[in-house]
């Protein structure tokens, strides 16, 4: 998250929406993106934050990166064109994205 809002002026340049979905609540993202403030974050958040929380993971499953055994989407960013066409996607087990991996691929299309 902090290297979206880092680099958010390098993704507007590319033409590029950043949308952050998660399967928690409304109040719970709303008190997170707050929480980024406190800790010493670069102020608010430019992209739109979306709460797959009901139906429960509706969003994820049909992007097939909803976890069953915990109710929660897995890590993961999909690249998708003006068409709606998913250009590139990738699921992270042990991290989480950078931004210069995603700026790279989204300058390649």
């Amino acid at each position: 998250m902090r290297g979206f809002r880092a680099h958010y002026e390098k993704f507007e340049a590319l033409n590029t929406e950043i949308i952050e979905i998660s399967c928690d609540p409304t109040p719970v993202q709303r008190a997170w993106v707050a929480s980024l403030d406190e800790d010493g974050g670069a102020g608010e958040v430019q992209f739109h934050v979306a709460s797959d929380f009901w139906p429960h993971g509706e969003v994820t499953k049909a992007f097939d990166v909803f976890n069953e055994d915990h109710g929660n989407a897995k890590r993961s960013v999909f690249i998708i064109d003006g068409e709606g066409m998913i250009r590139w996607s990738n699921v992270y087990t042990d991290s989480i994205p950078a931004s210069g991996e995603l700026l790279h691929e989204i300058e390649k299309l």
